[in-house]
């Protein structure tokens, strides 16, 4: 007898993205007005209903103030009149998150989920104690793209115990395709595999990153997150 060997392709079916970059020059995301309006069109065409964009907020580099998030994101959306649109951001885990953490000025996710990123390389001294803290707010602390830190992917192991904190995990689509390296693919199929992953979103810098994503939504790579995981997109 001969055995199909043929994996059936699962539908992709989210329609809300939980991390991208398009509000318009506030930091390494979308550039412009007229870039921003033409990657959520893009979003559009890829079957994405809601969009909610995360500017980075950081020490160094991007520490952009509540006030000027919600000010950017208002004004795009004046813009855009066919996709519904949130915002909230990508908090690093420093010293600028301990402080809008201790004044409680974070915008938060689905009044729920508070999105964050470490350094790739080294994993904060503070990390359990953030993680307390969020919690200790009633929120539900979200890992941004866990699949690619470096401090990680030596040992898969430890995902297990960031997880047994409580912490959730939002792994980057374009991870599944090997966008950021074979080491981050693995990563990330492991986390696939053991029905680690939560939320899946584009991370979307650049209409670079979206055209990707689209090869990678067309693909089989998908499967095995739809078959082991509860992904909480839609939820949002």
């Amino acid at each position: 007898m001969i055995k199909n060997f043929f994996i059936k392709k699962i539908k992709f079916d989210i329609h809300t993205d939980i991390h991208s970059h398009l509000l318009p020059g506030i930091d390494d995301g979308s550039k412009s007005m007229d870039e921003s309006i033409e990657m959520i069109k893009k979003f559009k065409d890829l079957g994405y209903e809601k969009l909610i964009i995360t500017p980075h907020v950081m020490s160094e580099g991007y520490n952009n103030p509540t006030k000027l998030i919600l000010e950017k994101y208002n004004e795009l959306k004046k813009n855009i009149d066919f996709m519904d649109l949130n915002a909230s951001a990508e908090y690093n885990m420093d010293e600028e998150f301990v402080k809008r953490i201790k004044n409680k000025d974070l915008i938060v996710i689905s009044d729920k989920y508070i999105l964050f990123e470490t350094s790739y390389y080294t994993k904060p001294a503070v990390f359990e104690s953030i993680v307390f803290e969020i919690h200790s707010l009633g929120f539900t602390p979200v890992f941004a793209h866990p699949e690619r830190y470096r401090y990680l992917q030596d040992d898969f192991e430890k995902y297990k115990k960031i997880k047994d904190l409580g912490v959730l995990f939002q792994c980057n689509i374009n991870s599944f395709k090997g966008y950021y390296g074979k080491i981050a693919k693995k990563a990330v199929n492991y986390l696939a595999k053991n029905g680690l992953i939560d939320f899946l979103g584009s991370d979307v810098h650049s209409m670079k990153h979206l055209k990707f994503l689209e090869d990678v939504i067309n693909s089989n790579e998908l499967n095995i997150v739809f078959r082991k995981n509860k992904i909480k997109n839609n939820e949002l």
